[in-house]
């Protein structure tokens, strides 16, 4: 990937900053990093424009600081580091899956998550296959080790709000285990159920119910850090227009 270019036009909101660390919350239909298609409208081209120094000083082979990725649909917090140290030390932190990260979902109701309260957790392995090329994970036997908990905040009578944590960081992990219960995440362009996958389309791509709500982890000077990023305008929209709501 070469150096992103600046993007001092679009608007990224810091959710916590210090000296070595940051976390934005990504809005949904951003893109995390360039890529085919986005040059210059990611996460990082707005970073640029405002720490283009430390940011170019990591280099590629540290991602310019980028220590994990969200989806493009999927909003809320997205962290980076500002020096290597920090990098180096937070990069061996997600490895070892020391970093707790909390999601809010919008999925379908399914009996097999519980009643409001419940808690539950999904063991299926996942494995990459490129489908209608595309690459996705599919639940498979032989696949690696994937788990993701989960606690039901809210239900309605179609839809069910639910705080999800992958334990683990297999490509589309929320997705692929929640449509491999019954409950695919709302407005999700590609699961539908188990490991069905919705045709490609030119349409417009809808919502998807999917939010970064928590990140915590170990600083690398010594203290925690929790950042939260209140859900978006989108996001609670998709609630109100299922009949649920979001108390916290």
């Amino acid at each position: 990937m070469a150096i992103p270019v600046p993007n001092a036009k679009m608007r990224l909101s810091i959710v916590h900053e210090d000296a070595r660390v940051l976390v934005c919350d990504k809005a949904p239909g951003v893109v995390s990093e360039p890529g085919r298609g986005h040059s210059n409208d990611s996460v990082l081209n707005a970073l640029f424009a405002t720490r283009a120094k430390q940011l170019a000083s990591l280099g590629e082979a540290r991602d310019y600081g980028m220590l994990h990725r969200l989806d493009r649909m999927t909003s809320g917090c997205l962290c980076c580091a500002l020096d290597h140290e920090a990098y180096d030390f937070l990069r061996g932190e997600w490895e070892a899956h020391r970093v707790r990260k909390s999601y809010l979902a919008i999925v379908r109701a399914s009996h097999k998550l519980g009643g409001v309260g419940q808690l539950g957790a999904c063991e299926r392995p996942l494995a990459e296959k490129r489908v209608q090329g595309r690459l996705v994970s599919v639940v498979d036997a032989h696949g690696k080790s994937a788990s993701t908990r989960w606690r039901v905040l809210a239900c309605a009578e179609r839809a069910m709000l639910i705080e999800c944590e992958p334990v683990t960081g297999r490509l589309h992990q929320l997705r692929a285990h929640f449509a491999s219960l019954g409950a695919p995440i709302e407005g999700d362009p590609i699961y539908s159920m188990y490991d069905k996958l919705l045709p490609l389309s030119k349409a417009e791509e809808p919502p998807l119910g999917l939010h970064a709500w928590k990140l915590s982890f170990a600083h690398p000077d010594g203290v925690m850090v929790h950042a939260e990023a209140p859900p978006s305008r989108k996001f609670i929209d998709m609630l109100s227009a299922h009949g649920l709501t979001f108390d916290g």
